[in-house]
């Protein structure tokens, strides 16, 4: 089943129309389970490199409070993360909802961003943008998987009609962050070491989206989307994992291997033979 976030069950129909009003939808995930695999996974993970079996992901903040002891451990469950394919596993328990959205031809993020907001922390979050501000294309989803669950405070907040607005509804101030530099370890877990600040009167009708473990946020990358600072009680630990049709257009300029191959058609498979045929045939004199 699929629901939205009234906690009504949805059909695909109505999440499509959700999505195409608002660019965004809190989807119930059909299979959860390898949600709850990588909770598992992460916690085991950092009890091990804390030494301390009491630590939870929820009370995180209540023992990691020193920034350079979280970016290390994020930076390492980040990498567990992407060596064990959790986000092709959680992806692909999901595949016929997500080929109902996007065709049968699916590219997924290789190396997704694994999230830790820890509460009244501002320098955990990126703040309200866009990602299309940064040459992703409006084709892209990101699939927002939280592994505890988000209260109304603890949440990520959406701007609802944003995904077809131009960009100049938007205006935005360019920025230094003096705390990432380009290809440091916080720029590879998603921090901007050049973050483009929305104008904040533009913001005031952000939408704080709560979840639950086992559900997940899906929103176009048009989509204004952000959070300020985690002003609940509890760590927010979550992947944004991108998936676009993998015959849309996207920026040429993106880094080789940044997706990769989930499921396709055989008709394009099949076109794809056709055109390594063609490329290796000999030039004929």
């Amino acid at each position: 089943m699929i629901q939205q976030t009234n906690s009504q069950l949805q059909s695909l129909d109505e999440l499509k129309r959700h999505f195409y009003e608002h660019g965004w939808i809190v989807v119930k995930l059909p299979n959860p389970e390898p949600v709850y695999a990588a909770r598992t996974a992460l916690l085991t993970e950092l009890r091990r490199l804390t030494s301390n079996e009491k630590i939870t992901l929820e009370e995180y903040h209540q023992f990691i409070e020193d920034d350079s002891t979280h970016t290390d451990l994020q930076f390492q469950l980040t990498q567990l993360f992407w060596n064990q394919r959790w986000s092709t596993k959680i992806i692909s328990a999901q595949l016929n909802f997500f080929q109902a959205f996007l065709g049968q031809d699916i590219n997924i993020q290789s190396k997704p961003h694994l999230r830790i907001t820890r509460p009244r922390k501002p320098q955990d979050n990126i703040g309200y943008h866009r990602d299309t501000y940064y040459g992703c294309s409006p084709f892209e989803l990101s699939v927002l998987v939280p592994y505890v669950d988000v209260p109304t405070e603890s949440s990520l907040s959406v701007l609802s009609g944003s995904h077809i607005r131009p960009e100049s509804d938007f205006p935005t101030t360019q920025i230094e962050n003096p705390e990432v530099n380009k290809g440091s370890v916080r720029h590879q877990l998603g921090f901007l070491y050049a973050p483009k600040i929305i104008d904040p009167s533009r913001t005031v009708n952000m939408q704080p989206v709560p979840l639950a473990l086992g559900e997940a946020l899906i929103f176009s990358l048009a989509t204004v989307h952000g959070s300020i600072e985690n002003r609940g009680q509890v760590s927010r630990w979550s992947s944004d994992i991108r998936v676009v049709n993998a015959l849309a257009p996207l920026n040429p300029s993106l880094k080789p291997g940044y997706y990769e191959k989930l499921s396709s058609s055989v008709v394009t498979d099949l076109a794809n033979l056709y055109n390594q045929a063609q490329s290796s045939r000999p030039i004929s004199v």
